[in-house]
């Protein structure tokens, strides 16, 4: 490369700053957007520690973009820039999809996992344009980008993705039926169960599950009733948007939990102020009794030395293993179509789940949508299908016996 290339190339490195600006005195744009995450966690009365590290990983999509493209930082961005960007995640290529199993600093590894679908593709652009816009409200850029560029619709939740009754009974029945040759495998089957079930029976996120301890899990006494139930509190570390919420538990949920706790040597139900992970990992960590360290495993399963999963990405992982040995039944059965729809199930699909069955069950909207961590009742709704069946009731009364109806 030429020097005079070379320095073209640095120019189109180097931040475009206005001063003065509100970062002070920063190296370069992600020196800048540390000190807006800085301020993201500490100030914003809806942002909880998922939002930020939400914000990280795409922080850190768009950073390798740049590294590897050799564009110009997001200071010097024209409304060119932002479409290279968005064509890019539209059309991911190949070198950008991380390889298999590779962790960060790894080689091949990438924070790209997957091609990014529409949603996400969206989230992300959502994300440079907030960071753009804190940059432009500091005084950081003098123009933004993107203030011409129609800001993308929020999701909109599809109440498709969401198992149905009969195929989670036969996940939970094809998970029973595998073979559980050991202690280990026995104890990662009940884990799995457990997180399946939980997920399903409190409609809780993947992130929140990850981030709770055993001590979320708690009982609580009505005055009136006397009586005592068994709950779960989602503090506000973990809820998104900074929201602590309390969810009572299911029999169904119960039960798994203490089948699970049983498992891996733990009294059956958790006690008060227990540090455990809520969702522990089969394999075990250092531990030190007195003034020696426990290294054989046996002993340190003997002490409840267990690791902890702490991470969606790994509850996701959990969830998709649940699914497989029932894909897999469907398939030997011929039932083709009933396996690709079940092998796309994620936690937010049992998200889904719980939120459609308990509507449909009768339970309170307002109760729902707390339940579920929703600020809107019109996110709720969603699941309730219910301007499809106005509808469909407008035509039965208008014209009845014009619809097509199912079998």
């Amino acid at each position: 490369m030429s020097e005079h290339a070379m320095i073209v190339q640095a120019a189109a490195r180097a931040p475009a700053r206005v001063e003065p600006h509100l970062f002070g005195n920063v190296a370069d744009d992600w020196a800048a957007a540390e000190i807006w995450l800085a301020e993201v966690a500490d100030n914003s009365r809806n942002a909880s520690q998922e939002t930020v590290a939400t914000y990280r990983f795409h922080l850190a999509k768009l950073r390798w973009y740049l590294d590897q493209a050799g564009g110009r930082m997001p200071s010097q961005w024209t409304i060119e820039d932002v479409k290279a960007f968005r064509d890019f995640l539209a059309d991911l290529p190949a070198y950008a999809l991380s390889r298999k199993g590779a962790r960060l600093g790894e080689d091949g590894y990438t924070p790209f996992r997957v091609r990014p679908a529409a949603s996400s593709q969206a989230d992300i652009i959502r994300f440079v344009r907030a960071m753009l816009s804190a940059f432009h409200a500091a005084g950081y850029i003098r123009i933004h980008p993107m203030a011409l560029t129609r800001s993308a619709k929020p999701r909109r939740v599809d109440v498709t993705r969401s198992v149905p009754e009969d195929m989670y009974a036969l996940i939970l029945d094809c998970m029973a039926a595998q073979l559980h040759a050991n202690q280990g495998r026995y104890q990662r089957y009940l884990r799995d169960r457990f997180v399946l079930v939980w997920l399903r029976e409190t409609g809780i996120r993947a992130s929140e599950l990850a981030g709770a301890r055993m001590d979320a899990v708690y009982r609580l006494s009505d005055p009136k009733t006397l009586r005592t139930y068994w709950m779960m509190r989602v503090d506000e570390a973990h809820g998104k948007g900074a929201r602590a919420r309390t969810i009572p538990l299911t029999k169904e949920a119960l039960d798994a939990l203490m089948a699970y706790r049983t498992a891996f040597g733990l009294a059956a139900l958790p006690a008060l102020g227990e540090q455990y992970a809520l969702v522990l990992s089969t394999k075990t960590v250092a531990v030190a009794i007195g003034a020696g360290q426990v290294k054989a495993t046996a002993d340190r399963r003997y002490f409840g030395a267990w690791g902890a999963v702490t991470t969606r990405q790994a509850i996701f992982k959990i969830v998709k293993g649940c699914v497989q040995s029932a894909v897999d039944y469907l398939q030997d059965q011929g039932q083709f179509d009933e396996a690709i729809q079940l092998r796309k199930t994620s936690p937010h699909w049992m998200r889904h789940t719980f939120a459609k069955g308990a509507l449909l069950q009768g339970h309170d909207l307002r109760q729902v949508a707390t339940a579920l961590g929703h600020t809107s009742l019109d996110t709720t709704m969603t699941y309730t299908e219910q301007d499809a069946l106005d509808q469909i009731r407008a035509w039965e009364q208008n014209r009845p016996g014009t619809l097509a109806e199912g079998q």
